[in-house]
């Protein structure tokens, strides 16, 4: 029986995926849910496909494990004893998905502290999830390395101190660069992260729908409260963005701080101070530029956040933009439940111009981030013949 079932549901994505594809290259066009009924299912067979694939039908073993190499990696193996877990946990809307209408990801530029020490561990880990998926994205870091996309802050150092030459003379850099692009090219937002932060970019482009790029915001929501520091300044406490959670900034606040930047952090703040969110803030804060709040900005990982804000706060947000702490297992659980989770959505929903935008970029990452592996990875040295014995 489960074989059968296992099958209809297999044949059913096959038969709802080649419709797509047909009419696509056919007719230029996404066909209708009644032209896909009418070349597949029954459409209530297809809505019981439809639900969670990860929450639903747990007794269902869709996917047997070989009987010759058993693993706990297998999909359900590891959906019973990782993913599931989340299904309790953060909230999980399974329709109505709104596309964001004035910024897509090609706008956003992540800009990830990092250091040598989690190259091959934190970082690599958020290269081979979400980031996978963006286009644009810096690695600060004091270090080179040829498999991530490293912006050398010489100098900087690679300690927590370091933070505060990464961030303040990793922006000159990344501003100039972004001088040499054609104005079109551009980015219209950064997002400050550290390289264990796990990000949910559809969501996330939500929080910036009604703001001006040309105009100078800091967008944030995991707030803290903090007395400023530094030479000849007022030490007035602030509300700043923390950088675990991270925060936005808009392209014209990034040119504005240009001539701030080199002295803040080689006269002003202390050279002792680790704290560069604190110190971004309060330089955001002495030049007058406003700082804006916005839902969905976690600092910790989902347990952690439910325990530490309760199912009600944890919840109220339907759309987290993110959680931190993430450790590199962790991050690839998420991306897999998550990927999973806005898939579902948008079949639920019966999107399927974003069923196949979604589709494709996943599948196009995939095969990017394969041929990266392949240049990468040093596989163990082959064993000698094993010998029959006489």
């Amino acid at each position: 029986m489960r074989c059968i079932i296992a099958s209809v549901k297999y044949a059913c994505g096959l038969s709802i995926l080649f419709v797509i594809w047909f009419f696509i290259s056919k007719f230029n066009r996404v066909p209708s849910s009644k032209e896909i009924i009418s070349f597949s299912v029954d459409k209530n067979v297809f809505k019981k496909v439809a639900g969670s694939f990860i929450c639903d039908d747990i007794d269902i073993n869709r996917f047997p494990e070989s009987s010759s190499t058993p693993s706990n990696d297998s999909f359900d193996s590891f959906r019973r004893s990782t993913l599931g877990k989340y299904c309790e946990i953060v909230p999980m809307p399974r329709a109505n998905w709104t596309k964001p209408q004035r910024y897509t990801e090609t706008d956003i530029a992540f800009v990830i502290f990092t250091a040598s020490k989690f190259f091959h561990n934190r970082a690599t880990a958020m290269r081979d999830t979400w980031l996978s998926r963006i286009s644009n994205y810096y690695y600060l870091s004091a270090t080179p390395y040829p498999y991530l996309p490293v912006t050398v802050v010489p100098g900087a150092g690679e300690d927590r101190l370091s933070n505060m030459k990464k961030l303040f003379y990793g922006l000159q850099m990344i501003y100039k660069q972004q001088m040499t692009m054609p104005i079109e090219k551009r980015q219209k937002w950064f997002y400050i992260i550290g390289c264990d932060t796990f990000i949910l970019p559809h969501h996330l482009l939500k929080r910036i729908e009604n703001l001006d790029y040309n105009q100078p915001y800091l967008v944030g929501g995991n707030s803290g409260r903090y007395q400023c520091l530094g030479k000849n300044r007022p030490h007035e406490t602030i509300e700043y963005p923390s950088g675990g959670a991270g925060f936005f900034f808009s392209m014209k606040l990034l040119e504005n701080l240009q001539p701030h930047l080199s002295d803040y952090v080689e006269n002003i703040w202390p050279i002792d101070n680790e704290i560069s969110d604190v110190a971004f803030g309060c330089l955001v804060k002495e030049l007058g530029y406003p700082y804006i709040r916005q839902p969905g900005f976690w600092p910790l990982p989902p347990k952690g956040t439910l325990e530490d804000k309760g199912r009600v706060n944890l919840h109220a947000e339907p759309e987290p933009n993110n959680f931190h702490y993430i450790q590199p297992d962790e991050m690839y659980a998420l991306d897999e439940f998550y990927a999973n989770e806005h898939f579902d959505r948008l079949v639920n929903d019966e999107n399927w111009r974003e069923v196949v935008k979604f589709s494709r970029r996943f599948m196009a990452s995939h095969y990017v981030l394969l041929r990266k592996k392949r240049k990468e990875c040093t596989l163990p040295p082959i064993g000698p013949e094993v010998k029959a014995k006489r």
